[in-house]
């Protein structure tokens, strides 16, 4: 009877323990008011090769009380950018830490910024840290800033909350240049090591200067390498598969006024070969689409000046990724994916000159055969608002 009596106040005390440790509450709980939530970040390249970070922090708007330096009472509180430099990227987030009286939040973090001295002396520091940090958001938006990375965190939209935002919203709706993080460092593995990081400056819209992203900026390695325009840029993302709809406007031989095509669809393909030791790819290039415009004399309707339209905007695709394949083999880049295609198709040669790519790179000859099809003309033949009278009769 004792012994069954002692079974069950042990269970009892059992039974009372395990209560206790499941009602213990969150211990290690973290407030949202007792963090600093980073927006955006940038990084610039200080004196001694040290390393610059400023942070744009979120300020709760029409809050009744200061936050982190912001007015009390403001309905539209301006963005908060706080500073500090250290030996390398954690060392400079440590002492900006020691300056702020809540703890860091990266995972809300938009943007990261990185500034042109810093980008031509080389990233590996701040992708080092972004990389291995948990906290930083893979699915942020990555960009070179000319000048001062932190100018643009420092930037006062009228209608976004912050630059960060309106950074973000940039990228969305012009899709071929959204490249985040995850991206930097998935073509930073790739066999060429080179990388497309989309470049941003301020511009003149109005009385003020605003963000505007002009292109790509190609790195070799970890080191800024060449800045591409924008017609550039749109020859690489014709080579990268990226352009699904396009408007493509040209001026037609002998013609006063421009013809506009509007691409539906279009899709690129490289074929790369090795023969007699040359190595060559092909850039094979087929779209389709509608005439959206027609400023010109001529008769879309007829089949003749049709095929002469196509022939003319598919010679202006072709113009537009010579242009970039000239330049990416000139500055000795290969941020143009021959080198995954080479090793894709051809493993065995890839094992020996592989290693001696940035030789072998400049010298692959390129082919290009681009075809487009006008599929629609509208629902008329000529513009007949140019038309002269002795012409409509």
């Amino acid at each position: 009877m004792g012994m069954h009596k002692w079974m069950r106040a042990a269970s009892a005390i059992i039974a009372a323990f395990m209560c206790t440790i499941l009602t213990t509450g969150c211990w290690d709980r973290v407030e949202v008011n007792d963090l600093a939530i980073v927006t955006g970040a940038s990084f610039d390249l200080a004196d001694n090769n040290k390393i610059k970070l400023s942070v744009q922090l979120y300020v709760p708007t029409g809050s009744s009380e200061p936050s982190l330096g912001g007015n009390p009472g403001n309905e539209r509180a301006k963005p908060v950018v706080e500073s500090a430099v250290g030996l390398n990227t954690a060392d400079a987030a440590s002492k900006l830490q020691e300056l702020l009286s809540r703890r860091f939040f990266w995972g809300q973090s938009d943007v990261f910024i990185f500034g042109e001295a810093l980008a031509k002396k080389g990233i590996e520091d701040p992708m080092e840290f972004l990389s291995r940090h948990p906290h930083p958001r893979e699915r942020a938006n990555i960009y070179i800033g000319k000048g001062q990375a932190d100018t643009y965190l420092q930037w006062q939209p009228n209608i976004e909350r912050n630059s960060a935002e309106v950074l973000r919203e940039m990228s969305v709706l012009q899709t071929n240049l959204d490249i985040t993080l995850l991206d930097v460092i998935i073509q930073s593995g790739a066999d060429a090591r080179s990388t497309l990081i989309p470049w941003i400056m301020m511009k003149p819209t109005g009385n003020k200067l605003s963000p505007y992203i002009g292109g790509f900026a190609s790195f070799k390695g970890t080191k800024l390498n060449h800045w591409y325009n924008i017609q550039k840029t749109r020859g690489l993302l014709w080579l990268h598969d990226k352009i699904k709809t396009a408007t493509l406007t040209m001026k037609p031989e002998g013609e006063k006024g421009m013809v506009s095509l509007q691409l539906a669809d279009s899709r690129c393909d490289l074929s790369p070969s090795i023969s007699n030791g040359k190595w060559m790819i092909k850039v094979k290039l087929e779209g389709r689409g509608d005439l959206i415009q027609n400023n010109t004399s001529l008769d879309v309707t007829k089949p003749e000046v049709t095929h002469m339209l196509e022939a003319h905007f598919a010679q202006i695709i072709v113009e537009r990724l010579k242009s970039a394949v000239q330049t990416a083999q000139q500055e000795d880049s290969d941020v143009l994916g021959f080198a995954n295609e080479f090793h894709r198709h051809y493993p065995k040669q890839w094992k020996t000159y592989g290693k001696q790519w940035e030789s072998v790179f400049p010298t692959v000859e390129v082919i290009y055969d681009a075809k487009v099809t006008i599929t629609r003309t509208g629902l008329i033949g000529k513009n007949t608002a140019i038309l002269s009278p002795q012409e409509e009769e």
